[in-house]
C-alpha cells in the first residue's frame, strides 16, 4: 500500500510542479529522489522488480531485464560473471531455494545520463533459503546500485544490479 501511495504522491507532485513553478527542489515522497517524470518512471520500474522478486516471478522479472545484461557478481574474478543468459539460470537456481522473503528499498538518488540511469538505493530484507543441511535465515542490510537503459519504446530495462 505504501509503494502505491509513493506513486500517487510522486505524480501529485509533478501535476503542482507543472502548473505553481516552485523555485526549491522536491522529492518523491518517501525517498531523497529529485520528483522528475523520469525518476518517477525508474522508481516504478524497480517497484515492479521487488514486487516480482517477492513473488518469485522468473519470467516476470526477466521481461524488466535488458538483452545486454552484464552482472560482474562485484568481485574481480571473471567466472562469477554472467549477461542476461546468465540472469536465466541465477534467478531459476536461487528463487526456488527461498522460502520467504522480505526485501525493501529505500531510494537515495538517481543520475540519467542520456538513456542511461543508475539508481542508488539502501536494500533491507530478510530471507529464508531451503538446504539439504537445513533452512536457514539471512537478514540483509546494504546499499546497492541498479544500472538501466532506456530503450527505444521509452520503457526502462535492467542493465545490471537484479
Amino acid at each position: 500500500m505504501r509503494r502505491i501511495s509513493l506513486f500517487a504522491t510522486a505524480c501529485s507532485t509533478l501535476a503542482v510542479l507543472g502548473t505553481a513553478g516552485c523555485a526549491h527542489q522536491v522529492v518523491i515522497s518517501g525517498t531523497t529522489v529529485l520528483a522528475t517524470e523520469d525518476n518517477v518512471a525508474l522508481l516504478e520500474v524497480i517497484e515492479q522488480y521487488r514486487g516480482r522478486l517477492v513473488e518469485k516471478n522468473v519470467e516476470g522479472l526477466l521481461v524488466l531485464a535488458s538483452d545486454k545484461y552484464f552482472e560482474d557478481s562485484g568481485t574481480p574474478r571473471a567466472d562469477d560473471d554472467y549477461g542476461y543468459d546468465g540472469l536465466k539460470t541465477v534467478l531459476r537456481k536461487r528463487l526456488t531455494r527461498l522460502r520467504t522473503l522480505r526485501y525493501d528499498i529505500q531510494y537515495r538518488n538517481a543520475r540519467i545520463t542520456g538513456d542511461r540511469a543508475e539508481v542508488e538505493v539502501f536494500i533491507t530484507g530478510a530471507f529464508e533459503l531451503t538446504a539439504q543441511a537445513g533452512d536457514s535465515y539471512r537478514r540483509v542490510s546494504d546499499y546497492h546500485r541498479f544500472v538501466l537503459e532506456r530503450t527505444a519504446n521509452r520503457k526502462w530495462k535492467f542493465l545490471s544490479g537484479m
